[in-house]
Order: C-alpha cells, then sequence, then structure tokens
C-alpha cells in the first residue's frame, strides 16, 4: 500500500511500513505560485494596475447621477481611471483644493466666491454640464411650509413678501433664482428675510416653523413633503427669465488640464457615457435610482420621488446664464471684479 502524505515543504511517500521523503517537484510549485500570483493581481485596485487616479472633490447630490451611472457601470474603468472621491462640506471649500491641484475635478455650483476665485487668479475652469433647470425639470424648488399651503396664506410668489426664506449659502446660484423667481411677481430681494442653512437643517427649520420657506435642490423638496412639513409649491419653470437655468457644474484645476490632458478629456467622455444613461432611463429606473442611493445615502424610494434635473446631452453648460449670474452677483456687490467667459469656461475637454 503506498500513501502520499504532504508535510510542510517535503513531500512523504509511504510504501508498506518504508517512509520516503522528498522534496516537492519545483515545476509544480512554479505553477501554484504563478497560478496565487494571478489571483492576488486579479484582485488588487486598478490604480495598483496602473490606472491613472483622478481626484474628485465632491458634495452628494442627485444631479451627480451622471458620475455615480460612470463609476458604477466602469464607464471610468474602461477608460483605465479610477475616480478617488472626496467629500467636502461646502462647495466654496473645493476652490484652492482644485487651484492647487491638490484635487484635479470639483463638482458643484457657480457662485459669487467662484468668480471672485478666478478673478484673484486661481487656475481652475468649469469644463462640463452637471444640471440644468428646465420645464418638467425644475428640480430646485421653493418648498413652502405646508400649515402656510393649507391654510391659505401663501398661495403665490407675492406672498412670501417679509417672510423668512432659507437658502445654503449666501451668494450661491439659488441665491440668484430666488430673487428671479420673486423679481416676476413684483417682490424684491431684499423684501424677504433670506437665511442661510445647510439644506438638512433648513427642512429641519421648516418643521419646526423656523423658517417659512426654503429653495434647496432636491432630494431635499421629495424629503419635506414625505415628512409632511413642506410643499413644492414654487418651480423655476413658472418664471420664464429662469425656466431654463444652469444649476450645476464639473469644473477642472489647471494642473490637471495643462499635465494630463488626455485623462481630462477621456474622464468626461466616461461621463457623457453615465449622462447617456441618465438621460434614457431617469430617475425612477431601479437601478439608477439604486446607484444615487448609494452614493448619497437618501432611500431609493426618496431618489424616484423628486423632480428630476436634466442634463445636456453632450454635457454642455449654458454659458449664458453664468455671465447673468455674474452681473448679478456684481449688481450685488458680493462680485467686485468681473472676469470674461472665456477665463470661466473650457468647452474643449468635451470635444
Amino acid at each position: 500500500m503506498t500513501k502520499l502524505v504532504r508535510a510542510g515543504r517535503f513531500r512523504v511517500t509511504t510504501v508498506g511500513r518504508k517512509c520516503r521523503i522528498s522534496r516537492p517537484d519545483p515545476r509544480g510549485v512554479c505553477l501554484v505560485l504563478c497560478h496565487v500570483l494571478a489571483l492576488l493581481l486579479a484582485t488588487l485596485p486598478a490604480a495598483a494596475a496602473g490606472a491613472e487616479v483622478v481626484k474628485m472633490g465632491e458634495l452628494p447630490s442627485i444631479s451627480n447621477a451622471g458620475l455615480y451611472i460612470a463609476i458604477e457601470k466602469g464607464f471610468f474603468q474602461e477608460k483605465g481611471i479610477t475616480v478617488d472621491i472626496e467629500r467636502f462640506a461646502s462647495g466654496a471649500k473645493m476652490i484652492a483644493p482644485l487651484a492647487t491641484g491638490q484635487i484635479d475635478v470639483a463638482i458643484g455650483t457657480p457662485s459669487a466666491g467662484l468668480f471672485n476665485a478666478i478673478a484673484g487668479g486661481m487656475d481652475f475652469r468649469i469644463v462640463a454640464d452637471k444640471g440644468q433647470a428646465r420645464p418638467g425639470y425644475s428640480f430646485c424648488p421653493v418648498i413652502v411650509r405646508k400649515d402656510l399651503v393649507e391654510s391659505g396664506r401663501v398661495k403665490s410668489l407675492k406672498d412670501l413678501k417679509g417672510m423668512k426664506i432659507a437658502s445654503g449659502a449666501k451668494g450661491i446660484n439659488l441665491d440668484y433664482l430666488l430673487a428671479k423667481m420673486l423679481e416676476h411677481e413684483g417682490v424684491g430681494f431684499d423684501a424677504v428675510d433670506v437665511v442661510y442653512l445647510g439644506y438638512p437643517d433648513a427642512i429641519k427649520a421648516l418643521a419646526s416653523k423656523a423658517v417659512d420657506a426654503a429653495i434647496a435642490p432636491e432630494p431635499w423638496g421629495a424629503q419635506a413633503e414625505q415628512q409632511k412639513v413642506g410643499v413644492r409649491l414654487f418651480l423655476s419653470e413658472q418664471v420664464p427669465s429662469v425656466s431654463t437655468f444652469q444649476v450645476a457644474v464639473i469644473m477642472y484645476g489647471g494642473k490637471f488640464m495643462k499635465e494630463r490632458p488626455k485623462v481630462a478629456r477621456d474622464f468626461l467622455h466616461a461621463y457623457v457615457q453615465g449622462v447617456k444613461q441618465y438621460n434614457a432611463r431617469g430617475l425612477k429606473d431601479l437601478e439608477i435610482a439604486g446607484f444615487i442611493s448609494k452614493h448619497i445615502k437618501v432611500p431609493s424610494d426618496t431618489v424616484r420621488g423628486t423632480i428630476p434635473f436634466y442634463v445636456d446631452p453632450g454635457a454642455r453648460p449654458r454659458v449664458q446664464d453664468l455671465a447673468a449670474m455674474q452681473d448679478w452677483f456684481h449688481a450685488m456687490g458680493w462680485v467686485k471684479e468681473k472676469v470674461p467667459m472665456e477665463r470661466v469656461v473650457d468647452l474643449s475637454f468635451l470635444e
């Protein structure tokens, strides 16, 4: 009777009562090691396998859908790109890291701070659309406290005169949007009491009646209605001057654009693939809603109940809206020096 027993680095063969010890066949060991190495390489992240790492600053948002889809569907990976996401507390906090090359990409909104930073010499550009409001896509509603709507106290935008309205931060695009919506009803921006709160806090303030209304991007309007504290009463599509409006953008740092132009171009090409998926399927699609829910930590049902946003199929932003916002910020005294749009926007990476 013959038995083969493996013991550590040696092979033990027994024939009857005799025992023979020998070293293993080096060819077999080599094959095993090669197999193990192949398995290990397959489990390494793309960055370790030579992919280009792109550092992206973000605020979790439904309008990031095109980016989230591109990540989850592997469109960036197909381009040899690994996206390293860094979360920021606000868009303003991304500007300096973007301009100095600490991050390559920032996703956010046009603001007075953005124009001031460019005027001050910071090196970055808006390179793509990330979200627009259009008829049927008014995803930045004015949310009015539910009791004020049910009592009939607020029926039109002019009824907001003298009331306390929450906005995300001073000098952002939603200030401009709110001003234009009020202006349409003959109410000046200075005729309301604008207070600045983070969007989750704005919903809490509606619940506690600390504010009368809020302007906020989705999913906050959907959450206010689910919690029965607010109603998405007024939409930008009701106001001709802002019925189509640039809300969110993608920005590149100067260092990224100059030193890695091919990667910068490939990043946007992968993003546009994600945009096409979003435009074809929408927020009510279970898989799309699931991707967004995973990244922004909001229930999928809430995502599916939001007002959708529009993205240009080629991801081209509305430059005329950016110019109009800068003009308004300048008139408000929030922008000291206006800059030409060619210093603000570079769409060459979409080509």
